[in-house]
C-alpha cells in the first residue's frame, strides 16, 4: 500500500529531524528529494511548488494547488485547501471540484465526496468506473468503419484497381470495400486502456472486481496504439458518443496525471492538481448562476467592456470580471479571490492587494457600477463583511466572506441579503 501524506495547501515541507521548525511537515529523505526533483524538473513547476533554503536548510513550500501529487517513490501526497479542519478541508474541497468547468470532477457525487475512508486516488478510480459503468449498462457504442480486404466473396464495392494490383493470381479473392460495425474505435480503445491502467493501481479489492467485469465487457476493443491519436479523433466522433464524455474526461485526466497549468513532465505518474482560485471561482460562480433571485440577471467572465476605449480605431485590454449581476438599473461586478485575509489587521491593509482594488475600480467605471465586491474565503478572523471601502462619492468597494464549508445556497442568499441591504442604505 503506498505512503499517503495529507497536507494543506501553501504548507512547508522538508526532510524529517528532531529540530524542523513548528509547522513544517517533516517528509521521509527519498520523498523530499522526489519532490525535489519535480520542483526542478517541470516546466512551470514552480506555480506548484516554490524550493528555497533558509539556515542551511532545504524547504519546499506548496503553492495554491489542490488535489493529488504521486511520486515515483510512491509516495501519494494529498494537497488540501487551507480551511477549518482536515475532514471539512477534505469534503469541502471535492465538493468544490463537482463545479469546476471543463473537468472530470463534475460527475463526483455525495457519495464520492463523502468518502472520508478512501484516499483521493481511490475517490478518482470510483468515480471513473461509476461513470464506465453506466456506459456498459447502456450498452457499449459502436460505429461504422471503413474497411478493404480481400474477400472470397462479394460485400460492399468492388475496387478494381486494387483487385488487378493484389489478386492478378488470384482469381478466387476479390478486392472490395466495406463499412463494418464495430466496438474497435478510439473512445472504447481509450476506456479500455484507462481500466488496463488502473487495473493494477487501485489498492481496493472491490474496485479491482468491477474493473475486471468492465474489462470483459470490452473484451473485443484492444487497447490504444497511440492515445494522442485516439484523443484527436475522439474529439470528432459523432453524436452516437456525446454519453461517453464524462468517463473519457476521466481517462484522460487519470491516463495524462493531469496537473491543471502545470506541465511535469516524465517525473510524475498519477496526479490530478488544480489550481485553487480557479476551483473558488467556479464554484462561487456556480452557486450565484443558481441560487441567486430571480431579480438578478447574472452573466459570468463577460468581456463587453475594455480598459481602453479607444486606440488606433479599435479598444483595448478587455476587461473580464468574475461576475456581473443586472438587476434593474443597477449593476453589481463581483470578483472572487482565493486568499485568506487577516479582518483584524486594519493597519496592514487586512492582506488586500492594491491591485486588486485598482482592477475592481477599473470594472466599475466601465460597467457603470457603483457598489464592487470582493469575495474571499472566510476565516476565523474574517466572518463579517469589512467596513465597506469609498472609492470616491458614487463608487463603493464591499470586502464579504463565503464561507466554502457552509451549504452553497445558503452562502448565496446570505450574499444576496447583504447586497440588498446595500441598494437599500
Amino acid at each position: 500500500m503506498p505512503i499517503c501524506i495529507t497536507v494543506a495547501e501553501n504548507s512547508q515541507v522538508a526532510s524529517s529531524s528532531p529540530d524542523l521548525p513548528e509547522g513544517v511537515v517533516g517528509l521521509p529523505d527519498t520523498t523530499f528529494q522526489a519532490l525535489r526533483r519535480v520542483a526542478f524538473n517541470g516546466e512551470g513547476a514552480d506555480s506548484l511548488l516554490h524550493f528555497f533554503v533558509q539556515k542551511g536548510r532545504e524547504y519546499i513550500r506548496f503553492q495554491n494547488y489542490v488535489g493529488l501529487l504521486a511520486l515515483p517513490d510512491g509516495t501519494q501526497i494529498e494537497i488540501l485547501p487551507k480551511i477549518q479542519s482536515d475532514l471539512d478541508a477534505r469534503s469541502t474541497m471535492l465538493t468544490m471540484l463537482r463545479y469546476l468547468r471543463h473537468s472530470p470532477f463534475r460527475t463526483l457525487t455525495p457519495a464520492h465526496t463523502q468518502a472520508a475512508h478512501l484516499p483521493l486516488w481511490e475517490v478518482f478510480i470510483t468515480a471513473f468506473v461509476d461513470s464506465v459503468e453506466s456506459l456498459v449498462r447502456q450498452g457499449i457504442r459502436r460505429a461504422y468503419v471503413g474497411v478493404e480486404r480481400n474477400e472470397r466473396f462479394w460485400k460492399g464495392r468492388f475496387q478494381a484497381t486494387r483487385q488487378q494490383r493484389e489478386n492478378g493470381q488470384h482469381a478466387e479473392r476479390l478486392a472490395v470495400a466495406f463499412d463494418w460495425l464495430t466496438a474497435d474505435v478510439p473512445p472504447n480503445r481509450i476506456l479500455k486502456t484507462a481500466l488496463l491502467h488502473l487495473s493494477s493501481r487501485s489498492i481496493s479489492a472491490p474496485v479491482q472486481r468491477r474493473i475486471r467485469r468492465l474489462l470483459q465487457a470490452l473484451d473485443d476493443v484492444p487497447i490504444s496504439d497511440s492515445l494522442a491519436d485516439d484523443l484527436r479523433a475522439s474529439q470528432r466522433v459523432n453524436r452516437l458518443f456525446n454519453s461517453y464524455e464524462p468517463a473519457l474526461r476521466w481517462a484522460v485526466a487519470l491516463l495524462q496525471g493531469r496537473a491543471f497549468g502545470v506541465k511535469i513532465g516524465s517525473v510524475m505518474d498519477i496526479s490530478l492538481l488544480v489550481p485553487m482560485g480557479r476551483v473558488f471561482e467556479d464554484f462561487v460562480a456556480h452557486g450565484i448562476r443558481t441560487y441567486w433571485p430571480e431579480t438578478g440577471a447574472v452573466t459570468v467572465q463577460e468581456a463587453s467592456a475594455h480598459l481602453v476605449d479607444q486606440h488606433v480605431g479599435t479598444p483595448k485590454f478587455r476587461l473580464r470580471p468574475d461576475i456581473l449581476i443586472r438587476q434593474g438599473d443597477r449593476t453589481l461586478v463581483l470578483d472572487t479571490k482565493w486568499k485568506r485575509i487577516d479582518g483584524h489587521d486594519r493597519t496592514g491593509n487586512y492582506g488586500i492587494e492594491q491591485a486588486d482594488l485598482y482592477q475592481l475600480y477599473a470594472y466599475g467605471k466601465k460597467y457603470a457600477a457603483s457598489d464592487l465586491f470582493l469575495v474571499y474565503p472566510a476565516n476565523e478572523t474574517f466572518r463579517h463583511p469589512l467596513a465597506v471601502f469609498g472609492y470616491d462619492a458614487s463608487t463603493r468597494l464591499h470586502v464579504v466572506p463565503f464561507n466554502v464549508a457552509s451549504p452553497l445556497v445558503n452562502e448565496v442568499e446570505k450574499l444576496a441579503r447583504y447586497a440588498l441591504s446595500v441598494q437599500d442604505a
